[in-house]
């Protein structure tokens, strides 16, 4: 009788071998098609709230800002600079929407958007009567 040696995880190495070998044809793809979230800060101040969202690479007409319903939403698309359709790109690319509920304190007449260095800055004015105010003492 022979004495044979089971190398159980043996099997699991060649599948993994011949699997990798399928997929070696194609470029390595680790973006995101489809959908991304960019980075967003918030910041409150005495007379605004601030949003800054970084969007490199995403040219200023493919963004669109809209207020509804108290809810401000930031959406576009970043496209690939070489039109490649995401190919061997590590970028995430495609369509982005971000939604943020808009406080009341807000007058929505003075929001204003500017975009520079790949970073979009959104400037949500408060209302003249949600901003604090030195009450005057009257003597007498």
């Amino acid at each position: 009788m022979r004495a044979t040696t089971i190398f159980p995880l043996a099997n699991l190495h060649n599948l993994r071998t011949e699997l990798d070998g399928l997929f070696r044809p194609f470029p390595l793809r680790s973006g995101f098609p489809g959908r991304w979230s960019p980075r967003v800060d918030t910041h409150k101040t005495e007379d605004a709230f601030l949003v800054a969202v970084d969007l490199p690479g995403v040219a200023s007409e493919d963004v669109s800002i809209n207020l509804d319903k108290g809810v401000l939403t930031v959406s576009g698309e970043r496209k690939s600079p070489f039109g490649l359709n995401g190919e061997a790109e590590q970028r995430p690319l495609g369509k982005f929407e971000h939604a943020f509920p808009v406080p009341d304190a807000v007058d929505t007449e003075s929001i204003d958007a500017t975009y520079k260095d790949g970073v979009m800055t959104i400037t949500l004015r408060k209302s003249k009567e949600s901003q604090p105010r030195q009450i005057p003492i009257n003597v007498g």
